[in-house]
């Protein structure tokens, strides 16, 4: 027999919405580079946040974690120069789930004329806090229940202005600058990553790396094969590096010394020298003189008492001659 299952024992699968808002500079000169980013860059970091995550069911601790895949929503701001340097200072696209229009909206999207020494950078990331904020008022049960994740992406290439905010919608961004746009990051805890054109130096928003993230993570980035055109630092997003674009081992950060084992150096083993006798010069002269009864062939010894009681010849042949 098949046990009924109720409704109540039915378990819902647990939600997990992660946002994420790019906020790109309408530029010209942005236009000729930014698409080739998104083709190569930005496509991987949204199938990244499609991945399965670890998460647990809202408003329960006791039910175990589960795996579940994110609804990415996705949303873009567009940023300019101020009027008459451009038409429209700041436009938006707001969120959405359905990846393929999101992409045709970046696609479609015309560039717009001025930047060309200052941009209304604190306008974008004014109207990405705006976007959140009427995500939460919105949809307030989802914000709060099911939202594990918050991610600004800035793609820039030009210094922002010193003024304030004033294209804002919402009246508490009143005359907000980057400080306050940080404080306010902090506040929602949003991961704020940046993609920045390479060599160009914007320290007011480089300094958002910083002062933005709530995390203390260390950011990951991107290496230059696989970015040719943009220095790309990433807060919360973790992207996998392919083999053929990762970094050699030679290139690798040495060991810091502190790090290796405190070995002692061992004094040399002491050698131990026997003494050995010396010999005497008499002696060693001796060694030196040839010996004549260390011959190899033998020599038949001479009998001397012989030779002493043979007679002489010689001086009896004489006496008789005389």
């Amino acid at each position: 027999n098949l046990a009924m299952v109720t409704p109540t024992q039915i378990r819902p699968a647990p939600r997990c919405d992660i946002l994420c808002v790019l906020v790109v500079e309408s530029t010209q000169h942005m236009q000729n580079l930014f698409h080739g980013l998104y083709d190569t860059v930005i496509t991987q970091l949204i199938t990244q946040m499609r991945t399965p995550i670890i998460v647990q069911a809202a408003g329960n601790k006791s039910q175990p974690v589960t795996k579940a895949t994110p609804c990415v929503r996705l949303g873009v701001v567009f940023y300019g120069d101020y009027f008459p340097y451009s038409t429209q200072t700041c436009s938006k696209q707001y969120f959405t789930s359905n990846y393929r229009e999101f992409t045709k909206t970046i696609k479609s999207h015309r560039f717009c004329e001025g930047g060309l020494l200052r941009c209304a950078t604190t306008e974008g990331l004014v109207g990405a806090l705006e976007m959140f904020d009427d995500f939460a008022e919105f949809d307030p049960e989802a914000h709060l229940a099911n939202v594990q994740q918050r991610h600004a992406i800035m793609v820039t290439s030009t210094p922002p202005y010193a003024q304030g905010c004033r294209e804002n919608a919402h009246m508490r961004y009143d005359g907000f600058g980057i400080d306050d746009v940080a404080r306010r990051m902090r506040e929602m805890k949003i991961s704020f990553s940046l993609i920045k054109e390479r060599g160009k130096q914007i320290e007011q928003v480089e300094g958002l790396l910083k002062t933005a993230n709530v995390s203390t993570k260390s950011l990951l980035e991107l290496p230059k094969p696989m970015s040719p055109d943009f220095d790309v630092q990433l807060m919360g997003i973790d992207l996998q590096i392919p083999p053929e674009f990762a970094a050699p081992i030679s290139a690798l950060t040495s060991i810091a010394p502190a790090a290796l084992p405190n070995i002692q150096p061992q004094p040399p083993a002491p050698v131990h020298i026997q003494p050995q006798p010396i010999q005497s010069t008499a002696s060693q002269q001796q060694q030196l003189v040839p010996q004549k009864n260390k011959v190899d062939v033998a020599v038949p010894s001479v009998d001397t008492t012989a030779m002493a009681k043979k007679p002489k010849l010689e001086s009896q042949s004489s006496s008789s001659a005389i």
